[in-house]
């Protein structure tokens, strides 16, 4: 009996060790399993990358920031036919497991046995699917299936089924670059989700299977087959009728693919300085832009952009035709020869006298690049930007970055600084060639851009034919050097600014943007305002991560600010911007500033009516190259301004109004020729504009004493 007792001992010990190493290989197993799996307060906190929306001034998407282009979009935004399609495709019993379908495993499970694939298909749920988006490796093994499985076990425990088929839908891949139903629905139909139709939303719940196979762009044939079985699925769970999956299987795929402005974006030169903006805010705030899905509100209206892109489009390929033929000799030969080296002259002369060929590279080697800026001069808010002619090309933002020298475009803040020390505009001075002796013992002897000379003329004469004899007279004579940058730089000239005697013709550079900026000043009658290019940043649940103002304050008089804008009037009138009215007939009230530099390798022209600022530089990179004999501002940079306002007017349809006129001017006839105050017996009269708390010039002393004047009067404007 003790042996019986001890040999029935033995098997059952046996049994035991056999089940305790069982337990203990099922253990290791499932530890081995667990490495590596997310922790608790990882899926507590499910974070998926988020693109950052860039958004225009009216909520027009012009950019998206991303590491995957992701939206979120809150379930209860989505229409039934979305949640639909995709529950019926992937798992119709989403709300009645806890993350797994047993007998659906079971027999995946079984099929992967009897077929010896260890690379089991299909049963997976869609919290499953949640599990393997977030964290696992796309490759079919039975060990990433298990290690879902407990993923997903974990995350029915951490949140609701409405909560994880929103991460769902969230996460999913649809090929072409989008994750998310919400970059879906914009990438394949330009549509939120909210608008999404039943056909649209079952073309999206075709996709995920194969996000290759059923791109819908690339394999349109495929897509169609497996959204009508998608249509067949919802009608096996009752989500439309027999009769609704009969009638929609026979439509055509509701293509309509979102351009692909949004990838390159719109403004690129502009969105690109917002990114930079961002990177900086990021540290500040901590986020990260190009994964927590913010909300960048921005100035841009991406109407007027698309008016300066066209107005550059229609222009620059003229200017660039007249650059290429001016430097075609001396620089086309030379790049056919490096081309070439082997080829005799005669053959790079052939060559060369191909205009195809000869435009291309000369194009190449000496692109003509453009600043363009347009501002809201109320707010200082940029509302289109352009930094070069192709961002592809070149990143390089010359609207925010190139220093370049202004020429006459800076004229305007001489002008304001003698007239602020109580210079009237009527007063005479000299138009005659004058000598500079400069610091270092040099003669400097600047010359008029029309090289005519003689007699004397008035604020309002010099500006419009813009004489620089008068502005370095200015200069020495009504103001100094130190002032006139003084006062620049208060209104935004951020660059250095030498106080000599060559800063009135525009000597020292600056950036475009700094004094398209500047001349808010006159615009706004004293006003100036930073430009700013972002007003606002949401985080992905639209709170407020900050609302941004600009920096704002009187820098000008409002009398002086004035009669500097009256005389910018005469240039865009009958001034160097005369063409502004004879050429293009834009009779909107305009006062601006043409400006040339020395051998016309800068050619600018800034300017503003009653709604709207712009201002425009043209050249070439290499500030030593000239666009060319005859591209002064006024034929290389203004042609490019009046189209963009011509074009602005008629989209923004702007009411009809006049510039204000401040309490503190008057105004009074004077004789033209004297300047002092008209009588009786001058031909020639203009009504001018004085400041009130000035004194008026005397009557005039050339045609006698009376006040009244019969003369033949003039018109400002």
């Amino acid at each position: 009996m003790t042996r019986q007792r001890g040999g029935v001992g033995k098997p059952l010990l046996v049994i035991l060790a056999v089940f305790v190493a069982i337990l203990i290989a099922s253990w290791s197993f499932v530890a081995s399993l667990k490495q590596g799996l997310p922790s608790v307060e990882e899926l507590e906190n499910i974070n998926p990358a988020l693109a950052t929306k860039i958004l225009d001034r009216n909520g027009v998407l012009i950019k998206e920031l991303y590491t995957q282009r992701r939206s979120y979009v809150p379930l209860n935004e989505m229409p039934p036919v979305v949640i639909q399609a995709f529950l019926a495709t992937e798992d119709h019993k989403f709300y009645e497991h806890w993350g797994m379908r047993p007998l659906a495993l079971a027999t995946a499970v079984a099929k992967a046995v009897l077929t010896f694939d260890l690379h089991p298909r299909g049963a997976s749920t869609i919290t499953q699917q949640l599990a393997k988006n977030l964290y696992f490796d796309p490759q079919r093994k039975v060990t990433r299936k298990l290690r879902e499985l407990l993923t997903a076990i974990e995350i029915e425990r951490y949140y609701s089924k409405d909560e994880i088929l929103e991460m769902y839908l969230t996460q999913t891949y649809f090929g072409a670059g989008a994750y998310g139903v919400g970059a879906a629905a914009a990438t394949y139909f330009s549509k939120s989700v909210s608008e999404l139709t039943v056909n649209e939303a079952a073309t999206l719940a075709a996709i995920p299977k194969s996000p290759t196979r059923y791109n819908p762009l690339q394999n349109p044939q495929n897509t169609l087959v497996r959204r009508n079985l998608v249509f067949g699925r919802m009608e096996d769970v009752g989500f439309i009728t027999k009769a609704e999956r009969d009638s929609l299987i026979d439509t055509p795929l509701p293509l309509h693919p979102s351009s692909d402005r949004t990838q390159e974006g719109v403004a690129p030169y502009f969105t690109e300085n917002v990114r930079q903006e961002l990177n900086l805010l990021g540290k500040r705030h901590d986020f990260d832009p190009y994964q927590d899905g913010l909300t960048v509100y921005t100035t841009l209206d991406a109407r007027l952009q698309e008016c300066a892109e066209n107005a550059v489009a229609k222009v620059l390929p003229e200017l660039q035709d007249k650059v290429n033929e001016i430097h075609k000799i001396t620089n086309v030969k030379l790049r056919l020869k490096e081309m070439y080296p082997d080829s005799n002259t005669a053959a790079i002369r052939r060559l060369a006298g191909n205009k195809h060929i000869a435009d291309s590279i000369a194009t190449a080697e000496l692109p003509v690049q453009i600043a363009f800026i347009a501002l809201d001069p109320a707010t200082g808010h940029i509302l289109a930007m352009i930094g070069g002619r192709n961002f592809e090309m070149s990143k390089f933002n010359r609207a925010t970055q190139a220093v370049r020298q202004p020429g006459s475009c800076f004229k305007p803040f001489v002008y304001a600084s003698a007239i602020d020390k109580g210079m009237p505009i009527s007063e005479k001075v000299a138009n005659e060639e004058i000598v500079v002796t400069l610091d270092n013992g040099d003669l400097w002897a600047p010359k008029n851009f029309s090289d005519e000379y003689g007699g004397v003329v008035d604020l309002r004469q010099a500006l419009s034919k813009s004489l620089n004899v008068v502005s370095v007279r200015l200069i020495r004579e009504h103001t100094t050097p130190r002032d006139v940058a003084t006062l620049a730089k208060g209104c935004g000239i951020t660059t250095k600014l030498d106080p000599y005697d060559a800063l009135a013709l525009g000597a020292s550079g600056v950036i475009p943007l700094d004094i398209v900026g500047a001349y808010q000043v006159f615009q706004t009658l004293g006003v100036w305002s930073k430009p700013i290019a972002v007003t606002g940043l949401d985080d992905q649940f639209g709170q407020t991560i900050e609302q941004f103002r600009n920096e704002r304050k009187v820098v000008m008089s409002e009398e002086t600010a004035f009669l500097v804008q009256s005389l910018m009037r005469s240039v865009s009138d009958h001034g160097t911007a005369a063409s502004l009215r004879s050429k293009y007939n834009f009779q909107i009230p305009t006062a601006g500033k043409t400006g040339t530099t020395n051998d016309n390798t800068d050619a600018w022209f800034v300017g503003f009516t009653p709604h709207l600022l712009a201002g425009v530089w043209v050249g070439l990179d290499d500030p030593s190259k000239s666009l060319g004999r005859g591209q002064e501002g006024g034929k290389a940079a203004l042609p490019i301004w009046a189209e963009f306002m011509l074009a602005a007017y008629e989209v923004m349809d702007y009411p009809t109004s006049e510039f204000r006129i401040p309490k503190g001017i008057t105004t009074a006839d004077i004789c033209i020729e004297s300047g002092q105050l008209a009588t009786s017996g001058c031909n020639d009269i203009r009504t001018e504009y004085f400041a009130a708390k000035s004194e008026l010039p005397e009557p005039c002393t050339l045609h006698g004493a009376f006040r009244t004047p019969r003369g033949r009067k003039q018109s400002l404007f």
